[in-house]
Formats: structure tokens, sequence, C-alpha cells
């Protein structure tokens, strides 16, 4: 598999980092998480198959449909709004706003009044920040997005890949990050299968520490790179043309590939 994997992040460092997307930035807080997390243990559940009865969230598009285990035993604060607004189908009919060619698309907000896009009408709507060792934007991760730092809203981005390091960069991340004296022989052992899974699966590593992870998509991945290559302005990163998420149903995981319907209130 080509290995592809997101441009610099200085070795679990933090990371401070802004990404234009038509009039609205979104800029990390000065804090990132990876400084406090305890290597010595992670499990990658993105990596393994969802489990029976877990809750899942079916997206509707032009271009198809996918879905994704969405993990409230970790991020439940996120997952419970996701949830709400899903039910309520305030993500039914919205269109893909932005996106940053092969590597993600951002929906799941509103223009306001003023024309400026948001996922809120007030900083009270806003959430802090649910972060957890074992959840990693790869490709096909559920993340969060705001403008606030530490904070998310009704936004949410879906990660595709970035391709941008060459391998001598690469090289220099992984030694970096799993050769510093400081840590035990099983922090780098730990460290070092994340970054190479990373390359072999894909994903947007520049966003880890700095968002919540709060899904992961397991069917149609086609889909989300279909919609990650939405032709956008190369500017603003606004989607040129109209692409909807017609709808966000809320259900649970069968092995038999049979959706229980729209769960529980």
């Amino acid at each position: 598999m080509k290995k592809r994997i997101i441009a610099a992040l200085a070795a679990l460092s933090v990371l401070g980092s802004t990404l234009a997307l038509s009039g609205c930035t979104f800029t990390s807080s000065n804090y990132n998480a990876m400084q406090d997390y305890d290597f010595s243990s992670i499990e990658l559940v993105q990596l393994e198959a969802p489990q029976e009865g877990d809750t899942i969230a079916i997206f509707d598009t032009d271009l198809g449909e996918f879905r994704a285990v969405l993990y409230d035993e970790y991020c439940p604060n996120t997952v419970a709004a996701f949830v709400e607004r899903a039910k309520a189908g305030k993500y039914d009919g919205l269109p893909v706003y932005a996106v940053v060619q092969d590597t993600y698309f951002l929906t799941g907000g509103h223009e306001n009044d003023k024309g400026v896009y948001t996922g809120r009408d007030s900083d009270d709507e806003a959430l802090a920040h649910e972060y957890n060792v074992d959840l990693w934007p790869f490709r096909g991760a559920l993340v969060t997005y705001s403008e606030l730092p530490g904070y998310s809203d009704a936004r949410y981005l879906v990660c595709n890949n970035d391709d941008t390091m060459t391998q001598e960069q690469i090289d220099e991340l992984k030694k970096s990050m799993t050769e510093s004296e400081k840590r035990t022989d099983v922090e780098k052992a730990n460290l070092s299968n994340l970054f190479d899974k990373f390359i072999e699966v894909g994903g947007v590593f520049g966003m880890a520490g700095s968002v919540t992870v709060f899904g992961q998509t397991y069917e149609g991945l086609d889909v989300v790179e279909k919609l990650c290559n939405i032709q956008s302005d190369e500017n603003t990163y606004r989607a040129v043309d109209t692409v909807l998420v017609k709808s966000v149903t809320i259900s649970e995981y069968h092995a038999d590939g049979e959706s229980s319907g729209t769960a529980e209130q």
C-alpha cells in the first residue's frame, strides 16, 4: 500500500497549526494532548471491527453511503451531542462545505445571518475536547471541528489522507518519535507501531492530539475518498459544487449487516 502521512508534526510536541476554511479559521490551542498521553498502553480500537450492538451513524450522501462506528465509551459528551443532532435531523440535507483535496471534508454547520460558516448559535453550545490515546485521525475517522481552541461544535470533519511528506521526512519524524531517551522500550514500541499504522492505513496525523476523534468509518471508505476529492476553491477550500449529506441515521451495528433502525431515544 502506498505510504501516506500528514506533513510535519514535531515529535510529541505542542501542535500550533492553522487551517483556513472559506473565511473561517480553525486554530488549535497551544495545548496538544499528545504531551500528556501515556504511551505505555495503546489500544488502536479503530483498526478493529465494530462490535455487536455498537452505536453507528449511517451517512447517505449524493455520492453514496458510508457507515461509521461512534465511540461513546471514549468520548461520551461528543457522541451524545452528535447523536442528538442527528436524531433531530439537524445534519440532514447539509452540503459538504469545504474540502482539502484528498485529505478531509467538512460539513455539519450552517451560514449565519452574517454569512459566517458556524456550528453553533452561541459559545455556550461548544463542547470541550475529549482526548484519548486509543483514538487517532486515521483514514475514515470522524473528528470534531471549531475555531474555538480546545472546543468543538456541530461541525465535523471526515478524514481521508495526506501524502505531503517525503520518505526522508517520514523517516526523520519516526526516528524523533521513537528514539527519545525519555521513553521506555514499551513506549517506543507502541509509538513505532502507531506510526507504522498511519503509514499503512493512512490518515491526517497532523490533527493528532488537537481534536476529538469520535468515530471511524468501517464501510464505504471509497465514498469518503470521493467526498474528499470534490472540487474546491484552491484559496478558500469552499466546495465548488453542491454535494449533500442527505441524511445521518443513528442505528446499531450487527454483524449480519442488518441495522436495527434508529436507535432509541
